[in-house]
C-alpha cells in the first residue's frame, strides 16, 4: 500500500503536489539530452 493517504498530496492552494522531472533534467543536461520515463503503468499516475 506504500504511503497512499500518509502524505499530503495537494500544495497550499490545493493543486496537486507534482513535480515534473522533464524540465529538471533539461536545465541540467541540456534539451534533449535525456528522456524521463515513468515506469508506473496505473491510469491515474499524477497521485503517486
Amino acid at each position: 500500500t506504500a504511503d497512499h493517504g500518509m502524505a499530503d498530496m495537494h500544495n497550499k492552494e490545493g493543486a496537486p503536489d507534482v513535480v515534473h522531472l522533464q524540465p529538471i533534467m533539461d536545465d541540467m543536461l541540456g534539451a534533449g539530452a535525456a528522456r524521463v520515463i515513468l515506469p508506473i503503468t496505473d491510469p491515474y499516475v499524477v497521485h503517486h
